[in-house]
Parts: C-alpha cells; structure tokens; sequence
C-alpha cells in the first residue's frame, strides 16, 4: 500500500456501509463486502490470512450468506483492522493510539455528530425495535422460543454496534445492558420469566426514546401506554396475512418520514422516463418537419400512454405496506389489556395491503384510538366473559384489504356491543337528541361521533373523555375516507374505515355550475337525477329537500354557497347529484355533468383552505383550476351539522 491512499477516507467509507448494513438486504451487504475489500486490497491483506482487514471481510462474505455471528465478528476486528492499516501506510504514532481502540469508533471520529448518519441510524433502530416488539410477544407466550430470545438479543447487539461507531455512548451502554437481561437465557438455554419479559419491553420503550433524543426527533409516549408487570393479565397474538408477496414487502417500509423502495421500481421509472424522452422528440420532430397529422397523432397518443405509466409508478412509490403500523398496534393492545386486566388474543389479516404513505401516518392515530376503545369499553373481564358464557380470551382482529378501488381496515371485537339505549340517553342529556325523537340504529351509532361525547362511567387515562370518536371521524374524512359502525350486543363491534389507495389523484366527475367547473369524488356519488317539481319540496329550517325512493334527503344549492353567480337557480332545469358518505345521503344542486376524468389533486391556498365543503383543487385540460369537493364536508352541512 502506498501512502497516496487516504486510509482514513477508506475506512470512513466502510464504517457507514458498516452502520446501514442489514442482514436481509443483499445491496448493504454487497456495499459492505465492496468497501472492506478496497481496504483489505490496499492493505496487502491476503485471502484467509490472520491479517484484522481479511478476517473482517472474511466475515462480511459469511454475513451475506446469513450467517447471524459474522456481523458480531466485523464489529470486534474493525478497530484492529483500521490500526493494522494504519501501520501499513507508516502512520506509528497513529497506530499506536488506535491500537487500544474498543469495538467501537470512538466519538471524536468524523462519523459522530452527522446528521445523515444520525437520521440513518433512527431508521435502522426502531426497523430492530420494531423487531424486538414482535419478537418479545412471541416470548409471552412461548417464554422457551430460543429463535426469539436471539432475535431479540441480536437486535439490541446491532443498535450497540452503530450507536458505539456514532459515539452514543448513552445508547451504547443500554444496548449493553439489555443483552444482559437475556445473557443468561441465552447461554443455559432455559426459558425466559415474563418479569424478564416485561423489563425487556421496558428495555426497548427506553431505547427508542434514547435513539429519539439522539437523533433529535420527538417521542409520543401517550400513543402507547405502559405498565408494570401483571401477572394476572395476559394478551396473546398471532399474525395471518392474505398477500403472498412477502419478498417486495421487505423493500418498502415507512420509517421516520422516509421510504425505502425496491430496486426494480427504480429500474422501471428511469426506464419509462428514456421511453418518455424518445417520445418527446418523436413528437418534437413532427412538429418542425411538418409531418402528416395521423404521424403525429400517433406520437403523441404514445406520449400520452407514457405519461400515464410515468404517474403510475411515481404514485407505486409513495405505497408501503401496513405491516409496520399493523405490529406498533400488536404492542399498543398487549399493553392495554395488561393494565385493563383483561385477556386478548390480538389477530392481524393483511398486513401486506400497501397504501400511500401519507395515509399509512395519519390512520396510525384513528387505530389507535379504536383499540383502545375496544380493549376498554368493548371487551370484558374474564369474570364477565365467564358469565356471558364466553371465552375467558377475548379476540380482537385487525384487518386491511382492497375492495372496489379502495382500502378497509377494519377493527372487530367480540366483546359486548354498543348499548343503543345507553348512547341514546346520553345524547338526550347532552342536548343532542330530542326527549321525543326517535333515531335509527345507524344514527344513534353516528353520535358516538359527537365532540366530548362519552358514555363512560368513570374516567381512565385510556378513555373515558369524550375526545377519541371525533378525532378518529375527523382524520379519516380528512384522508377523504369513510367510517362506518357496526355492533350488535353481547356479540361485538367492528370500525371500518374506507380509504383511498393514493391521496395524490382522484376519480372525479367534473360539473359545471354556471361559468365554473367542480369536481365531485366518484366513490361520494350514488347516482344523478334531474328532479321533478313535485318531489321538490322547502321545509322550515331545512331549506330545499327531494323526495326519493328511500325518503327525503337535503339538496345543497351548490351556486349559493360557493358564490357562483350565473348557474341555473331553477332546480328542475339542473341535476341533482346524490351523494353518500357513512349511511348519510344529500343532493348537490349542479348545471350539467360533464364527464368523469382522472385528476391529480393539489392543496388549496390559504385564503380558501377553510373553505366548507371544498378539499382540494385540480389543474383542468384547459389549464384553468376546479376545485374539489369535499362529499362529507357537505352531507354535514346539508344536515345542518356544520
């Protein structure tokens, strides 16, 4: 080796490949393989040799085979490595004091303080946590699953490494500390108490917020209570998936604000992007050298196909798969039914169902909210489960799956039901429901939706405020979503939230209402009707209404409230178009349905944000905006509700 050769830019280079690295990804341990060799080649360090260089790359070869050890293996020779290196290019007095380096960079390294390598670390920490979680539940009920208790180990020994090579030394030494707890289960092989399993998940909760800190992100502690240990409660879990493309889920995961996407996909954009470059000068040449129309034509009806392919794919990588927030929820009801002191057998079905990552974060608050309430209102106590002639376990169940265009989770117990007469009074105490009126089941359902509604008899610090129903109504119609409820008592409850697959396009039908144009989500539209004067009728206070086949329903008068002053006012000369969110119907007043077309979805500006009835605007054909309009927004107003 020459003294040309930056050691020091070398080894930098291979302790970030060192850092990434993930044993299930064969590209990090390539990059890794890549890097210790240019070192070892630098170094004169022969194959097999006992040289520190080839004995870490020896290792890094066994690693991307799957050998569990080897990373362990490349973490203890990587300081000797670099101090044998160091000797090689005639850097003594630096040899010397690299010569009684640990197993770890020490902190002044350039790699400490490095925000990149900061972010990258808190992605790979709590993708091993993650881990950790569904590994220790495993051990509740399996306290001798020897696969576990290493996994489980592993995971700590991997944040120990990387945080030891940023200089975390706070983190370093927690890691430490946890692989002790399973030192002993490890080495005698016997089965691990659930006192030692409730530290661990202590253990791991510490360490996120440890990692939270040092890479200067924020912790939620409240989304996920924590207890003491409770013998007397226990939660069981199991996973059942229904997509077989277990490999691409691998490739696609959502972790603090950043996805990670299979290569292939990549591979796909950038090829579709030259095909889109060819076709554009395909187009561009026609036009200068004046070819014939149907030549044109064809070109850019090709053009046309590629850009369709192009939004495609762009849009396939925003989609990551729920199987992330599917297990954070496996931990959340675990904890919950310890301080309830309930038993729960925690089932997920697939947890492989991808969505737009923009929907995958905002629906983690809404599930969170539904567990708890079915883990504290819906389920009952053992006792209670005994007397009903029931399981003493009760069973809850979390569901995704594509259905018309669109996604269902689904939460579903089999506790006690939604008592109807409970919630009716209360929303008779409340103001909400005359002394006098009679509602539906489904209506009396929609006023758990209510703000600061509860029928809870004492308050917890699970629930029992009134403020988890409406927050959840309120995300999910913000994602432009729909929730139903569905109960019947003694037998159980299910949530359903529907969802759109992206937020960045829509299915629309495009109106005009007097000079302008709206659109409506297609998913929101139950039909069109061009109204008769006597199904037309005003009510007081509820201005117009229609009769239809399944009873009376509110017609907004579109033009009044957005302020469309040439649009047609007389009802039977426009259309009505129906709409339906949640079980609740409305019509909207417009002049002519123009079409149904794809449209990409921008955000409105700030002097119409909170415009009622209106989520988002659109770029039409002819460059001028639509807006778009917000189909549960304005059944609420329609019902006098907003």
């Amino acid at each position: 080796m020459t003294p040309e050769v930056n050691i020091d830019q070398l080894f930098d280079a291979a302790a970030e490949a060192l850092i990434l690295v993930d044993p299930r990804d064969s590209e990090s341990t390539a990059q890794l393989i890549e890097r210790l060799s240019a070192i070892a080649e630098a170094c004169g360090a022969e194959p097999g040799s006992d040289h520190a260089c080839a004995v870490a790359l020896g290792a890094a070869h066994r690693l991307a085979t799957g050998d569990p050890e080897a990373l362990a293996e490349i973490e203890r020779t990587f300081s000797a490595c670099r101090a044998e290196a160091l000797v090689t290019v005639g850097l003594a007095e630096q040899s010397r004091a690299n010569a009684d380096a640990s197993t770890t960079v020490p902190a002044e390294m350039p790699l400490a303080g490095d925000d990149d390598l900061l972010r990258d670390f808190a992605v790979r920490s709590a993708e091993h946590l993650d881990d950790a979680d569904e590994r220790l539940l495993a051990l509740e009920r399996r306290p001798d699953d020897s696969d576990a208790i290493d996994a489980v180990f592993r995971a700590f020994h991997t944040i120990k490494g990387m945080a030891g090579f940023l200089g975390l030394d706070d983190v370093s030494e927690h890691a430490h500390s946890s692989e002790n707890l399973l030192a002993s289960a490890r080495v005698s092989g016997t089965a691990i108490s659930l006192p030692e399993v409730q530290a661990l998940f202590s253990a791991v909760d510490t360490m996120r917020e440890l990692v939270a800190q040092a890479a200067g992100l924020s912790t939620d502690r409240t989304e996920r209570p924590r207890d003491a240990a409770d013998p007397g409660a226990s939660a069981t879990f199991s996973e059942e998936t229904q997509s077989a493309d277990t490999d691409s889920v691998r490739g696609t995961e959502l972790r603090a604000g950043t996805v990670r996407v299979q290569q292939d996909r990549l591979d796909a954009l950038l090829d579709a992007i030259g095909e889109m470059v060819i076709a554009e000068s395909m187009v561009s040449a026609s036009t200068r050298t004046g070819a014939d129309a149907t030549a044109l034509e064809m070109h850019v009806e090709r053009l046309d196909k590629i850009t369709r392919e192009l939004q495609h794919m762009a849009t396939s990588l925003r989609m990551v798969p729920m199987r992330a927030t599917f297990r954070r929820m496996a931990r959340l009801v675990r904890d919950l039914a310890h301080k309830a002191g309930k038993q729960v057998d925690f089932v997920m079905y697939g947890e492989d169902t991808e969505l737009d990552k923009t929907v995958v974060d905002a629906i983690q608050d809404p599930l969170i909210h539904a567990l708890r309430n079915a883990i504290d209102h819906g389920v009952e106590t053992p006792a209670e489960r005994r007397a009903a002639g029931k399981p003493e376990t009760a069973r809850v169940e979390l569901r995704a799956h594509h259905q018309g265009g669109a996604i269902y989770v689904e939460v579903t117990d089999d506790g006690r039901g939604l008592d109807t007469e409970k919630i009716l009074a209360k929303g008779r105490a409340l103001g909400l429901v005359g002394e006098s009126e009679e509602l539906s089941e489904s209506a009396v359902f929609d006023l758990v939706y209510g703000a600061g509604f509860s029928t809870a008899e004492t308050i917890t610090d699970v629930s029992g405020r009134g403020v988890g129903m409406d927050v959840v109504r309120r995300t999910v119609e913000q994602l432009r979503g729909r929730i139903t409820l569905d109960s019947a008592a003694g037998v159980g409850t299910t949530l359903a939230v529907r969802l759109p697959v992206t937020l960045a396009t829509i299915d629309g039908m495009v109106c005009r209402i007097g000079s302008e144009r709206y659109i409506i989500p297609v998913l929101a539209i139950q039909r069109s009707v061009r109204p008769l004067a006597e199904d037309l009728s005003t009510v007081a206070q509820r201005g117009l209404m229609m009769r239809t086949e399944e009873g009376l329903i509110p017609v907004v008068r579109l033009h009044e409230l957005l302020g469309v002053s040439d649009a047609e006012t007389d009802a039977t000369n426009a259309v009505v178009v129906i709409i339906d969110e949640g079980g609740q119907r409305a019509g909207l007043l417009v002049c002519e349905l123009l079409g149904q077309q794809q449209t990409v979805i921008k955000p409105l500006g700030d002097a119409i944000a909170d415009q009622p009835g209106v989520t988002g605007a659109a770029i039409m054909p002819d460059g001028l905006v639509g807006l778009i309009l917000d189909g549960a927004g304005l059944i609420r107003l329609a019902h006098g509700k907003q």
